[in-house]
């Protein structure tokens, strides 16, 4: 089998191949914009947020993700997760698969004015703390196994909502479909 995943998605499938026994099932797992080293931002505005505020987002995004089907909605384990000080603590427990060929892939948006709000205030904020990024995850952290970086070829760039077409925008230089569909040819010819 061979996984591809985006975001925490990656985080998720490492963790049930090196803990859960999926080694023996995978051949490859190629991460897409997936934050392996875990996101600064993340522990910076856990630092800096009033735990006044911090519940009232919570709350706001548990009532969402509840309606949407999700019995048991916990939003800041999953904002936790994605910790650096965390994600350090818990590669240490994830060793990687001798049995698994890993990849992954990153792109970056071009400037703030790249993608809407969230992202754009993480673009700013992860730009200031540690450089190239797509809103959410930094350059450097997406990086695990092979490493293939998504530069902008226009002024856009392409965000960490982008690269899974969340918006269902067309970009001039990116079609999504074509990503993926790259992705799987890659494998094919590689004989997976």
């Amino acid at each position: 089998m061979n996984i591809i995943a985006h975001s925490k998605g990656g985080l998720d499938s490492r963790y049930a191949i090196s803990c859960l026994g999926m080694d023996k099932y995978v051949a490859t797992l190629t991460t897409i914009n997936t934050p392996h080293e875990g996101c600064d931002m993340v522990d910076y505005l856990l630092e800096k947020v009033p735990d006044s505020l911090k519940k009232f987002i919570e709350n706001k995004y548990n009532t969402i993700f509840h309606k949407l089907g999700d019995t048991a909605p916990d939003f800041m384990a999953g904002v936790n997760d994605l910790s650096a000080i965390k994600r350090r603590e818990q590669n240490k427990s994830m060793p990687d698969s001798p049995d698994v060929s890993y990849r992954s892939v990153m792109t970056v948006m071009s400037g703030a004015g790249s993608a809407g709000f969230p992202l754009n205030l993480g673009y700013l904020l992860i730009k200031k703390l540690n450089g190239p990024n797509d809103g959410l995850v930094w350059e450097e952290s997406a990086k695990h196994g092979d490493f293939r970086l998504i530069r902008p070829k226009h002024k856009r760039g392409i965000s960490h909502g982008d690269v899974i077409d969340l918006m269902r925008e067309n970009i001039d230089g990116y079609d999504v479909r074509e990503f993926f569909v790259d992705i799987v040819r890659e494998l094919k010819e590689q004989g997976f």
